[in-house]
């Protein structure tokens, strides 16, 4: 199994579409979560009053306006960057690697590489979890780049505004780099059995970002009073994903009905194993070709 991890992040290194996907998250974190707000903090216009407005409400307006703006300068500072950056794994990232799953694994059957492979010595089982094995590796350091990333932006903006430049609790910071590889494996995982499953990359992908982006929620924001349908739902990825990093947030979660994070973690690496255990199963037992 070793060999075919290492043979598996060779190739994951040397395509570009994994330097692609995981350009495509930096890109959006850094433009749209730092350098973005900074510039319309840093730019914007002082308030406007009219002409007979008092002005010791101007001055407190605009005192208003000011510790505003403090606060969301705040949350770019490297403090903040738990609470910055968490909230995009499950709506941005899970998109994205499950992208790379379905690609990882299905791009075999569109190139009919796997047969040669399995012609070699590797089992089909070493192949495959050597594969899976790899995508985990190529996650943990997507989620250590996009932190960095993070940090590194939140100092540079501390810098130029005379923030703090204090980084966030080690502990905080560890049980998020946990929770957003767990998030991402879940996804990664699920569109690598959509591609074994289909034996296709297109179909895997399209189908697997219906779900994500679309379909969960349109399940879960369904009109139903049942209550087994309601206790039901509580156990869906995204659901769980999304209770995951609101415990990160500290602001309440965002659902109507907030999920424990004991249960979230368990259910995410039960829908992991789950996902994992299927797909070899398939893999093992069906025809490549």
């Amino acid at each position: 199994m070793l060999a075919s991890l290492g043979a598996e992040l060779i190739k994951l290194r040397k395509r570009p579409s994994t330097w692609v996907l995981g350009l495509i998250w930096l890109a959006v974190i850094i433009l749209l979560n730092y350098v973005l707000i900074y510039v319309l903090l840093s730019n914007a216009p002082p308030p406007t009053f009219p002409a007979d407005t008092p002005k010791s409400q101007q001055e407190l307006m605009q005192k208003q306006q000011e510790q505003y703006q403090e606060q969301q300068l705040a949350f770019l500072y490297p403090e903040k960057v738990v609470p910055n950056l968490i909230p995009g794994f499950p709506n941005l990232g899970a998109p994205i690697v499950l992208i790379l799953g379905a690609l990882a694994v299905g791009s075999e059957y569109g190139w009919a590489t796997y047969k040669t492979v399995l012609t070699q010595r590797p089992g089909r089982l070493a192949v495959f979890f050597g594969k899976l094995l790899a995508i985990g590796v190529v996650l943990a350091l997507l989620v250590a780049l996009i932190f960095i990333a993070g940090l590194a932006c939140g100092y540079v903006i501390a810098g130029l505004s005379g923030g703090p430049l204090g980084g966030p609790p080690a502990g905080g910071l560890i049980r998020a780099l946990r929770a957003g590889w767990l998030i991402l494996a879940v996804w990664a995982t699920f569109g690598a059995l959509l591609a074994t499953l289909l034996r296709s990359t297109a179909l895997a992908v399209g189908i697997g970002l219906v779900y994500s982006l679309g379909l969960e929620g349109i399940i879960t924001n369904l009109p139903i009073q049942n209550q087994t349908y309601k206790d039901a739902i509580e156990f869906l990825p995204g659901r769980n994903s999304t209770s995951l990093v609101d415990s990160f947030s500290g602001q309440g979660s965002t659902l109507s009905q907030p999920i424990d994070v004991a249960q979230a973690t368990l259910v995410l690496l039960a829908y992991t194993a789950a996902f994992v255990l299927i797909a070899a199963f398939i893999f093992r037992r069906r025809d490549v070709s």
